[in-house]
């Protein structure tokens, strides 16, 4: 792509009669001026969609009609997966210290990368289930920690069902400005939807939230904090903390301070009964890039 382009693309055609017959490869390379060896990546990559559905056959053949929808990010550096993130392990269920710059799940621009596909890789799980492997829970990309999978639809469904009264979660932030209080019980409601940069606000009349917060230490403008989310909301942590004037440290969306990586870790998870059969309870520090 050309160096003036930008790296984020989501971009669409319609396959014309002038197209029709040709491999995809082909046809994404003509759509949207690639080269062929690109096209072919994209494909692999998992950004490639061919009437709504994602899809991997750079030889399939085309027809007038066709939807073709690509997306790209460029320039996307990948924080790899290593054996040693695997930390527990009771099939179909999996337990992984997931580092920050790892995606937690599919992007629009890609599936292979993310750590379903490579932890399904490195299980060397049958087709069918790598294909179900999923996250039960969520981390943000640049969040670090506890994570669970599971390759099994039933059990999934059957732990999100009960997630949020059997599940119970602690994080460590790293916030600049330090908060002037070392304990808070934040209730501020969170908004529904995104806004056009893909934040949450707060709000009035959004959804009722609850974080718990301590700090645990302090060191010149920074501070160190034990989280509790006592609701699931996404980017709760985040928005109530950046709503308070103490925006996690990385954290640029929520506006704060610039830095090698969010300084947001999932530390502690605990799962009780009936969500498992018997209760688990695990934790986990932070990987080498924890600098504060």
């Amino acid at each position: 792509m050309s160096s003036t382009q930008p790296d984020y693309q989501d971009l669409r055609a319609t396959i014309t009669a002038q197209h029709a017959g040709m491999r995809l490869d082909q046809a994404l390379a003509a759509s949207f001026s690639l080269s062929r060896r690109r096209a072919r990546k994209a494909i692999d990559e998992g950004g490639v969609y061919l009437n709504r559905k994602r899809c991997r056959t750079a030889g399939r053949a085309l027809k007038a009609g066709d939807k073709l929808r690509l997306v790209l990010l460029e320039h996307e550096k990948l924080t790899p997966f290593v054996p040693e993130q695997l930390i527990w392990q009771q099939p179909p269920l999996y337990l992984i210290n997931k580092r920050s710059g790892q995606y937690a799940q599919e992007a629009l621009h890609r599936s292979r990368g993310t750590l379903p596909d490579e932890l399904a890789r490195h299980l060397n799980l049958h087709p069918k289930d790598a294909e179900n492997l999923r996250p039960v829970h969520r981390l943000d990309k640049g969040t670090s920690g506890l994570m669970l999978f599971s390759s099994d639809p039933r059990q999934l469904n059957h732990i999100q069902s009960l997630w949020s009264t059997s599940a119970f979660k602690r994080y460590l932030a790293v916030t600049e400005p330090a908060p002037e209080w070392d304990e808070q019980r934040i209730t501020l409601a969170i908004g529904k939807d995104r806004d056009s940069r893909g934040c949450y606000h707060v709000s009035e009349t959004g959804r009722a939230c609850e974080s718990e917060a301590r700090v645990i230490a302090r060191k010149g403008k920074r501070a160190l904090l034990e989280l509790v989310p006592h609701t699931g909301r996404t980017h709760q942590l985040r928005v109530h903390l950046s709503a308070l004037g103490c925006p996690i440290l990385g954290d640029a969306r929520y506006g704060g301070k610039s830095h090698p990586r969010l300084m947001l870790h999932a530390q502690q998870l605990r799962l009780e009964s009936p969500a498992l059969t018997s209760s688990q309870a695990w934790e986990a520090q932070p990987e080498e890039n924890w600098q504060w």
